[in-house]
C-alpha cells in the first residue's frame, strides 16, 4: 500500500480534533496545516483565502488553488491537513486518509465551560453559534452531508477515548489501511448505488414522485440531508428542529414540498420562516400543493412525449 501523504481532519467543534491533529503530527512527523498555516500559504503563492460570502463557485475555484498549494507540500513530506473541507478536496485521492472526529453534546458543551469560563447557558449558547457557522461553511461549500460517515476513513468518537488513545487508534487504522479489501470476485455484488434514487425509503408518497421528476430532469438530490436546530431551551438543548425534503447541490437549494391541510402548512411556514432568519445564507423555497400538482401535470405530458 502506498503511504498516506495526507490526513484530513474534519471535526465537531470541541471534539478535541484540534488536539488530536497536534498530537497526531508529533508522533508521525507529519506538518499539520491549520487555517491560519493555510491563509499564510495562499498568501506566499498570492492567492485569495475564502470570504465570509461564500459559495459553491467560490469554494471550488478556491479548493483547486488550496489542492495545488497542498501536492506541492506533500512532495516535500506527508501533511495533516484540520478542516477546510479537505476531505471533498481530496476525496478519492488513494494519498489521502480521511478522519471524521465527533463528541457527545453535554461533553462539547462542559469543554466550552471550562474554556470560556462560562455558565452553562451561555456555554450553550457560544456552543450552538460555533456551530452554527461549521455547519453554514461546509454546507454551503460541500453542498453535502459532511457527517456523512461513508465519506471517511474513521470514525472517532472521542466521548469514549483521550487524546492518546485517539492517537494511537488512528495510527493503527492507518497502518491497518486496505488490509481487509473486499475480494474481487465479490465486489460485483456490490454495484455503485444511486443514493439519491430509488432506494431511499421516502415518509410521504409525493416526496417520492418529487424524486421521480428530479431524476427525469437529471437534477441531482440528496433526501432530507441536514437538519436545522431552531429553537433551545435554557440549558441548550435542541426543542425545535426543521429537516427540508430535498437539497439540491448544483443550485446550493433546498426544498421543502407541503400537499398538507392549510392548518400544518401556516405551521410549516414558521418553521421557514425561522430557518431563514437563523440560517440567512441557507437558500429553500417551499413548493405548495396547487404548485406540485402543476409539476406533476406537466411530468406526466413531458414523460409521455
Amino acid at each position: 500500500m502506498e503511504k498516506v501523504g495526507i490526513i484530513t481532519i474534519s471535526r465537531e467543534t470541541e471534539s478535541l480534533g484540534d488536539e488530536i491533529a497536534t498530537q497526531l503530527s508529533k508522533q508521525l512527523n507529519y506538518v499539520c496545516i491549520d487555517r491560519d498555516q493555510l491563509t499564510l500559504l495562499l498568501h506566499e503563492a498570492h492567492q485569495e483565502d475564502l470570504d465570509e460570502n461564500i459559495d459553491r463557485q467560490k469554494f471550488l475555484i478556491w479548493a483547486k488553488n488550496v489542492k495545488e498549494i497542498l501536492l506541492k507540500q506533500i512532495k516535500r513530506g506527508p501533511i495533516i491537513f484540520l478542516g477546510r473541507g479537505g476531505q471533498t478536496i481530496f476525496q478519492n485521492d488513494h494519498r489521502a486518509f480521511h478522519l471524521l472526529i465527533v463528541s457527545s453534546p453535554e461533553l462539547r458543551l462542559q469543554r466550552i465551560m471550562e474554556k470560556y469560563r462560562q455558565d452553562e447557558v451561555t456555554a450553550s449558547h457560544i456552543l450552538a453559534e460555533l456551530d452554527r457557522k461549521r455547519e453554514k461553511f461546509l454546507l454551503e461549500a460541500l453542498g453535502a452531508d459532511w457527517k456523512n460517515p461513508l465519506i471517511y476513513h474513521l470514525v472517532l468518537n472521542t466521548a469514549y477515548y483521550t487524546v492518546s488513545q485517539s492517537c494511537q487508534i488512528i495510527q493503527e487504522a492507518i497502518n491497518n489501511l486496505g488490509v481487509h479489501r473486499t475480494p474481487k470476485e465479490q465486489q460485483l455484488l456490490f454495484p455503485n448505488l444511486d443514493f439519491g434514487g430509488k432506494r431511499v425509503v421516502f415518509v410521504h408518497p409525493s416526496e417520492e414522485e418529487f424524486a421521480r421528476i428530479l431524476d427525469f430532469y437529471r437534477i441531482k438530490w440528496l433526501y432530507e440531508p441536514r437538519t436545522f436546530p431552531l429553537e433551545w431551551d435554557s440549558e441548550g438543548n435542541v426543542v425545535e428542529a426543521f429537516s427540508p425534503d430535498f437539497y439540491l447541490p448544483d443550485f446550493n437549494l433546498f426544498i421543502e414540498l407541503t400537499t398538507q391541510k392549510q392548518k400544518l402548512v401556516r405551521k410549516k411556514n414558521r418553521k421557514v420562516k425561522r430557518l431563514k432568519d437563523l440560517y440567512p445564507n441557507v437558500k429553500i423555497k417551499v413548493i405548495y400543493s396547487r404548485d406540485y400538482t402543476h409539476l406533476l401535470r406537466k411530468f406526466e405530458v413531458e414523460e409521455d412525449l
